[in-house]
């Protein structure tokens, strides 16, 4: 149940602790080429980096340089160790803003990245300046405005549209019903490929019936999923309280909570119960693990696909491959929670779409079932297609 947020911690926490980590102090060097604008940039460098005491980061020097010593310079003063980083400030620099960066092989990416921001906004500031207007005059054309943001629903009213919410609650929805759906089916398969190599199946159905066996893994798989939903709906409860406002987001429980919360929690159930029937039938059709992942690995592809494909869906949640995968049992419960998320679907359609999931479950539940009644007591015959599409006929 908490392998998805451990998922999302090793995969946000190490990148959040490299983004807010303190760069090293270094020696910096300047090579001002007749601009004049070294002991401004060198105040402007020194309080736009600053270690947690306050202090500035880079330890900054003016190094002299001329068309016939330029090259030789700037490689020696950081092939010698003498600069970390270099940075060299053109003649035209006002007109064509143009700043050269040398610097260590070593150097972090995130590094590089603030001080090319730094520099582009340094630069933005002397234009600004150079036109003759006052410090006043530029922080009023740097100024962000305040956008507010709002929607018109179908009924002509005005709500200040939340993004996070709209983009965010369905987007969480749908990696937890991946990671449930990747997480079940090595349990579920597991779980049938050992019942059967240690014979305790025999034991089983000399007591119930294969259908009831099915359905008792089928249902238990199931009641765990909506455990799991439960306890991640408190979680994003405890952080909508909490967490919006200790990161400084515009979190309101009517924004989290709408009625689309029940279509997900829904699609969320269909779609967990789809899958875990799909495993439980054809972990019968192996008599040992290794074949079993290897072949039903494909079938997790179609539960990650959405994952793949969630960042130009949401670029452009009207585009025609939304429309075709939700028309595809296997990624129908993962594409209509975007969609009603994202796209505001009607109830009709939501409905429909959800009698039109349950129809494919059902079908499969009953395929299933067929290959798990045929083939649980059968070893060592590798079942072939031909055999697995007349089981299911039967």
């Amino acid at each position: 149940m908490l392998m998805p947020f451990l998922v999302l911690m090793i995969a946000i926490v190490p990148t959040f602790m490299a983004m807010k980590a303190d760069i090293n102090e270094k020696n910096m060097g300047i090579v001002d080429l007749d601009t004049g604008m070294y002991e401004k940039l060198k105040s402007h460098i020194n309080t736009a980096f600053v270690n947690k005491n306050g202090n500035p980061v880079y330890r900054i020097q003016a190094y002299p340089s001329t068309p016939e010593n330029h090259d030789t310079l700037v490689q020696t003063l950081i092939r010698d160790g003498i600069a970390d980083i270099l940075l060299v400030i053109r003649p035209d620099f006002i007109r064509d803003a143009r700043v050269e960066i040398y610097h260590r092989q070593d150097l972090g990416i995130e590094e590089i990245s603030r001080l090319e921001q730094s520099l582009q906004k340094f630069s933005m500031e002397q234009r600004i300046l150079s036109l003759g207007l006052t410090r006043q005059d530029m922080n009023y054309l740097l100024e962000k405005p305040e956008i507010a943001l709002f929607e018109i629903g179908k009924g002509g009213d005005a709500s200040r549209s939340n993004l996070i919410a709209r983009y965010g609650v369905p987007g969480i929805f749908l990696w937890l019903l991946v990671m449930g759906v990747v997480m079940s089916s090595s349990m579920l398969i597991s779980g049938v490929i050992e019942e059967r190599s240690n014979r305790i199946i025999e034991i089983l159905m000399s007591a119930v019936k294969a259908r009831e066996l099915m359905s008792g893994k089928i249902i238990g798989i199931g009641l765990l999923g909506v455990f799991q939903i439960l306890l991640y709906l408190v979680i994003i409860l405890v952080f909508t309280l909490w967490g919006g406002s200790a990161l400084n987001m515009d979190l309101k429980l009517a924004d989290v909570f709408t009625p689309a919360m029940i279509w997900y929690f829904l699609y969320f159930i269909l779609g967990y119960f789809m899958y875990a029937s799909l495993y439980v039938g054809l972990g019968s059709l192996f008599d040992n693990e290794r074949d079993a992942q290897q072949s039903v690995g494909y079938l997790s592809l179609f539960a990650v696909l959405p994952i793949m494909l969630i960042q130009p869906i949401m670029m452009n949640p009207h585009t025609p491959l939304a429309s075709i995968l939700a028309f595809i049992p296997l990624t129908t419960p993962f594409m209509m929670i975007l969609k009603i998320g994202m796209l505001s679907a009607s109830f009709w359609e939501s409905l429909g779409m959800m009698l039109y999931q349950i129809f494919w479950m059902l079908l499969i539940i009953r395929a299933g079932s067929k290959l798990f009644r045929t083939r649980i007591l059968m070893y060592g015959k590798r079942a072939t297609l031909k055999e697995v599409l007349q089981w299911m006929r039967k």
